[in-house]
């Protein structure tokens, strides 16, 4: 027979059949990978915990993630890396700099170290090629959700199994040698669980503790001490980092692609919402945001001229209102996405809509303007201090993403891995100061 019925009435091919049972078979490299794992996370374990004499953490950290690089880079080399690779992997390099010659004076150690974290990642997909679409763009925050969380933990697993089909092979191929170190185990974790038992029942009745507490004393270890709680704790970082990079590959790219076009296939039934009716909305906002700058033009173009509305002292004006303007800026972008995704006709093939977006966000680029301005006036009279750089790359960041989109808007050209690029090496570069 060609075909066999399936339990729900459909034909299925003996060769579908076989790929499904397929069973698990790891590569060599994975094989190495695991070895490899097990000291590396238990390295890790220094930047998580570090010792209370350890002075050396800015050397584990470094240590660690050059070898983390490393192996993966060897893992991938078959792979074809992309420039993109290179600019990330340079990111991590930039922000390792500033921890080892002590420059890291903007963000601090912990959100330096957390940087690193989701640099990696980043590059991890991209070496491997399992960004959804190929390279950075829209799907960006989707891809770090698929690398922090989803592959990880969908392989969290896949140590054991690899170490459990070398096990069993290894077993199958030399059956005399591997039962002579199936009985050494066996023998170990006898006297393991003994040992617990008894414990167990000396703690149960004094008089039985008191008869082989005597025994029992030479058989004592510590179970509680530093290194085998490192070692605990490096399992679980272990197979999330295995997970994370050898899990990754066993990720079908094209499987990827699938859910991309799933979801734009998804979103283009959202598109629903007529134009006219985002225009109204959008010229109700541009209205809005007029009102305000003509009401309050003294007041948010004061530090232009340097001069302060009356009953103000120079810190109470540059700082109120900077990070709402900053909001206002946010909620511009969430404001234009949604145009986008549910417009029933595309802005740019209406005259009226692109107008209004092009109004939104020139007056974002005039907010943007606006709170650098006050930003400058506080650093002039207070001095310059690295929380004041952070405002200062955030308003470059949002000034950056106003003008891309608005260039964006009339050329029709896709610029947002150019902000993903412009945001990330800049934020890299903020930890050399």
């Amino acid at each position: 027979m060609d075909h066999m019925i399936g339990g729900n009435g459909s034909k299925t091919s003996y060769g579908e059949l076989y790929l499904y049972d397929k069973p698990f078979i790891p590569s060599k490299a994975e094989k190495i990978a695991l070895l490899l794992s097990y000291p590396l996370a238990f390295l890790y374990t220094y930047i998580l915990f570090p010792s209370y004499d350890q002075t050396d953490w800015y050397v584990v950290t470094a240590a660690f993630t050059l070898l983390f690089c490393i192996s993966a880079e060897i893992f991938y080399h078959k792979h074809k890396a992309t420039t993109e690779s290179f600019i990330w992997l340079g990111c991590i390099a930039v922000i390792l700099a500033s921890l080892i010659f002590g420059r890291n004076r903007v963000w601090g150690d912990t959100p330096a170290v957390f940087f690193i974290h989701c640099y990696a990642v980043y590059w991890i997909l991209n070496r491997s090629g399992r960004l959804i679409e190929g390279r950075s763009g829209p799907f960006s925050p989707l891809d770090m959700v698929n690398g922090i969380f989803t592959f990880p933990f969908k392989h969290f697993f896949l140590r054991i199994k690899v170490l459990w089909s070398s096990l069993t092979a290894k077993i199958k191929k030399n059956d005399r040698k591997e039962s002579r170190s199936g009985a050494f185990i066996a023998v170990l974790a006898g006297i393991i669980l003994f040992y617990a038992a008894g414990a167990l029942l000396a703690l149960a009745d004094d008089t039985f503790n008191r008869i082989i507490s005597g025994m029992i004393k030479y058989l004592y270890f510590e179970v509680f001490t530093e290194l085998s709680i490192r070692f605990f704790v490096s399992l679980l970082v272990g197979a999330y980092l295995y997970g994370l990079v050898i899990g990754a590959n066993r990720e079908e790219p094209g499987i990827l692609r699938k859910k991309r076009d799933f979801l734009l296939e998804k979103s283009e039934e959202l598109k629903k919402v007529p134009v006219r009716v985002w225009t109204l909305i959008l010229g109700a906002f541009g209205l809005l945001y007029s009102m305000f700058f003509i009401i309050q033009g003294s007041y948010l173009f004061g530090a232009f001229s340097r001069t302060l509305p009356e009953g103000f002292t120079v810190a109470q004006y540059a700082r109120q209102g900077f990070f709402e303007l900053c909001w206002i800026m946010g909620i511009n972008f969430l404001l234009i996405w949604l145009i986008t995704r549910s417009s029933n006709v595309d802005i740019r093939n209406n005259r009226p809509a692109m107008m209004m977006c092009s109004v939104i966000l020139t007056e974002s680029l005039l907010f943007a303007v606006t709170a650098f301005s006050k930003l400058m006036l506080y650093i002039s009279c207070f001095g310059f201090t690295p929380r004041r750089l952070q405002s200062a790359w955030l308003i470059c960041v949002l000034f950056c993403g106003s003008l891309l989109a608005l260039y964006s808007v009339w050329t029709r050209k896709r610029l947002f891995r150019v902000w993903i690029y412009i945001s990330g090496i800049s934020l890299a570069l903020m930890h050399l100061y």
